[in-house]
């Protein structure tokens, strides 16, 4: 698990640029099936899948169905699934119904939430190519981190908004696979992995005391804030409060030209980049320039 997680980490580094027009295009849109009822007849039949809950509003009856916007009002859950060269999008009631599709539940499972730069289709890919390559159960937490009406600095502004506010609709979904995990309905190893602008989920859960549902016993096996565009000032503080995470793993890079440039625009040293003291004792702060 180890290895792979390492092996993951270094894959995204490579890939952490701004989503362009393939991903958005009307080829790409008409891969996906919606569907309200499974197309297979058994679940043996079924290639990759994954779990995914968004935030984002759905546009009904349009090929691109999932919005560059937050949904203010609901969540939404989806099991994404490889099947006849298609990856079909059934909507289910809640997590529960969504975790009961998955196949092979005995795996490791990796809860998983994304930085600046990915509208639905990107992070389907970055979903199913993680659960394919590394052969885990993916939960996926989706919401809108670019949109096509903005420039960069526009989409840095609009992509950390809404970042800092996806621990509002995520502690409820993370409470639900504290629980899972407690029924035995989630096995193996669980890590959750936030990347980039993705760690303001964590970040804010601590810092906006919201941890109460989920902070009452040690439930993830790995908790792994890799290239972390969130400020660097503090972060024992909020760190220090976590208590449901065995390992913590804080994975940074001098060497990021990303997050150098999110200091400049954010004003602000960036934890992925260089953190400083004082540190979190307890947390393994892992030099991946070493390693690239």
């Amino acid at each position: 698990m180890q290895r792979a997680i390492s092996l993951l980490i270094l894959l995204l580094g490579l890939h952490m640029t701004a989503i362009g027009n393939p991903f958005n295009s009307e080829d790409w849109w008409n891969r996906l099936v919606c569907e309200e009822s499974p197309a297979y007849s058994s679940i043996g039949d079924i290639d990759t899948s994954i779990v995914v809950v968004s935030n984002r509003a759905i546009n009904r009856g349009e090929l691109r169905f999932m919005s560059e916007h937050r949904n203010e009002d609901s969540l939404y859950y989806f099991f994404v699934y490889a099947y006849k060269g298609k990856w079909h999008v059934l909507s289910v009631t809640d997590l529960t119904n969504a975790i009961s599709h998955i196949p092979n539940k005995t795996k490791d499972w990796v809860i998983y939430t994304e930085g600046m730069g990915k509208i639905f289709t990107s992070n389907l890919d970055r979903g199913m190519m993680m659960a394919s390559q590394y052969d885990v159960n993916v939960i996926l937490l989706d919401y809108p981190s670019i949109t096509t009406t903005k420039k960069m600095i526009g989409n840095y502004f609009f992509a950390i908004k809404n970042a800092k506010r996806t621990y509002k609709y995520f502690t409820p979904v993370l409470t639900v696979i504290a629980h899972q995990k407690s029924m035995g309905n989630i096995c193996g190893k669980l890590s959750l992995f936030c990347h980039s602008m993705g760690n303001h989920l964590i970040r804010q859960i601590a810092r906006k005391d919201s941890l109460k549902s989920i902070n009452d016993k040690t439930w993830v096996d790995n908790l792994i804030l890799n290239a972390a565009c969130v400020p660097e000032r503090n972060h024992q503080k909020w760190l220090s409060k976590i208590k449901f995470a065995k390992n913590i793993y804080i994975n940074y890079n001098a060497d990021d030209y990303v997050l150098a440039g999110a200091e400049v625009i954010g004003f602000a040293h960036q934890l992925g980049r260089r953190p400083q003291y004082p540190v979190y004792t307890p947390a393994q702060y892992v030099n991946f320039s070493k390693l690239v």
